[in-house]
């Protein structure tokens, strides 16, 4: 008797905490409303998706798109919170509940799925290099067994050690990190997504992109955490929104400018 009341309790806890932990990974998009703001986790130093202008404030591609989120959610594009994350910090941000959801930049990949649950894809990118005006690197294949400055926890770095694995990865917390090292030479090519590298070749007159092939397709999405279908189904759903009601092509006319058609091109491809 006392053993089949040992099970009978055995079980019972077991599904009460099934429900607890269930109640724990679901729910955001409720937590979210409740709260009455979104939280998000964005970049700061990733022009023009994240970064800080000359007042101090937040603005980019992503934030638009934090924006266009907070507002389907609330009717107010500004009931949304910043946390400013890193390419190394923010899936640990999102699953440490510091951030309801990643908007940074976050390239979709079958190790990042291990951790989190990723939206469809909002942007397309890919890997250029970027180099002294008077390096006469062209290629990736260039890069073997040469000082190249990366992004820790990148696409790029992940690229560059997997295609030249006798290159030298120079890993940097930040990009302003690298690209001072690039321009004092201590390295001698600057591997990142093209739309940035595109940006900050127009700033530093004395460097230049080597090649203008991206390689490494790399596919943007939000990041949420794990297990939350409902949540997730309202991301999705925002941004299949976006794209039929023309207010993602006007974000990237407003942040791309000229280049906006030809990325419209390839996120539709």
């Amino acid at each position: 008797m006392k053993r089949n009341t040992f099970l009978f309790l055995l079980i019972v806890f077991g599904l009460l905490s099934l429900v607890s932990f269930r109640e724990g990974i679901a729910g955001m998009l409720q937590e979210v409303k409740e709260r009455g703001k979104l939280i998000a986790g964005v970049k700061t130093d990733f022009p023009p998706f994240g970064f800080l202008d000359k007042k101090g404030v937040i603005r980019g591609f992503d934030v638009d798109m934090a924006k266009a989120l907070s507002k389907e959610l609330f009717g107010n594009e500004e009931a949304v919170e910043f946390v400013p994350v890193t390419t190394e910090n923010r899936i640990a941000f999102l699953t440490s509940k510091k951030i309801d959801i990643i908007v940074a930049t976050l390239t979709i990949t079958e190790e990042r799925k291990k951790e989190i649950d990723f939206s469809i894809p909002y942007f397309v990118s890919g890997q250029l290099i970027l180099v002294q005006g008077d390096s006469k690197i062209t290629k990736y294949q260039d890069l073997a067994a040469k000082k190249v400055a990366t992004i820790r926890g990148s696409v790029g770095d992940i690229a560059i050690r997997e295609l030249v694995p006798t290159a030298e990865r120079i890993k940097f917390e930040r990009n302003f990190e690298a690209l001072q090292a690039l321009k004092e030479r201590r390295v001698e090519a600057f591997v990142q997504d093209y739309v940035l590298l595109y940006n900050l070749v127009q700033k530093n007159p004395g460097l230049r992109i080597a090649g203008l092939e991206p390689f490494r397709p790399a596919p943007y999405g939000l990041g949420v955490r794990k297990e939350d279908k409902e949540w997730l189904d309202f991301v999705n759903s925002t941004l299949v929104k976006m794209e039929k009601t023309g207010e993602y092509e006007k974000l990237l006319e407003k942040w791309f400018g000229m280049e906006a058609k030809a990325l419209w091109r390839l996120f539709k491809k």
